[in-house]
């Protein structure tokens, strides 16, 4: 009989295995406008089924956790605020001249620089908890940088002139951020208590480490379900491209 931890892996791998695929036909339904945030999405589910699948395979073999299963965990934290970018970018595609230079393709390559550093320390830490402690502080900053993008993006003049299935994917990365930011902080918390990125009891874990991933997957691939044909509405309301060639190349 599997254990409680075994149990929530697999429940973890079930659910990445649905997920992974909304995120393939979202990946294609959006087209080229919407290609980084849903092939972050995609790899999110990736990386979450292989940290899942090998902290599995240490749990039945040693009954211990994988420590290369931990550090693919916390990586996985990166592609799920990365996809809020490019998701985000997608939203503000028929406003984006009308938008702050920091919302452009080469603006959005701070946060990707940020977010990139923090959880680059944090993979490279091994058993120096201390550039695991830095790491996540650093990815902390990078969701911060993130959450005032929306904001901006959000309060923005030309906000009414966005389609409407642009509104939507907006609303998916506004009710995403303070999850992720949950996400970010329990991993923070784990980090300096206990010296690690898997401590904590099994409820904590899934109240502040699963539930608020599944959560955000739900968000972003519904939106990205419901928005499927935003393509050609753009092109039936007659929208202008700006900075979309810019963008794909980052």
């Amino acid at each position: 009989m599997a254990t409680s931890t075994e149990g929530l892996e697999l429940a973890q791998l079930a659910f990445y295995s649905i997920a992974s695929i909304p995120a393939i036909y979202c990946f294609i339904t959006h087209g080229k406008h919407g290609v980084i945030g849903w092939l972050y999405v995609f790899a999110m589910c990736g990386l979450r089924l292989v940290g899942n699948g090998m902290a599995y395979h240490a749990l039945l073999t040693t009954g211990k956790p994988s420590t290369s299963a931990s550090i693919i965990s916390g990586i996985g934290l990166s592609p799920l605020l990365l996809a809020a970018l490019g998701i985000l970018h997608e939203a503000n595609h028929s406003i984006q001249s009308a938008l702050h230079a920091f919302l452009g393709p080469f603006g959005l390559l701070i946060p990707h620089m940020v977010i990139a550093g923090g959880i680059g320390l944090a993979a490279a830490s091994g058993k120096n908890p201390h550039l695991l402690e830095i790491g996540l502080i650093i990815f902390a900053t990078g969701w911060l940088i993130v959450v005032g993008l929306v904001i901006i993006s959000a309060r923005a003049n030309a906000h009414h002139r966005r389609v409407s299935d642009e509104k939507r994917l907006l609303l998916a990365v506004e009710i995403a951020m303070p999850l992720i930011g949950a996400r970010v902080l329990y991993a923070i918390v784990i980090a300096f208590k206990y010296q690690n990125a898997s401590g904590g009891s099994l409820a904590v874990k899934i109240i502040f480490g699963t539930v608020p991933e599944f959560l955000v997957m739900i968000s972003y691939l519904s939106a990205g379900l419901i928005t499927r044909n935003l393509a050609r509405d753009r092109v039936q309301k007659g929208s202008q491209p700006t900075y979309n060639i810019a963008y794909s190349a980052v």
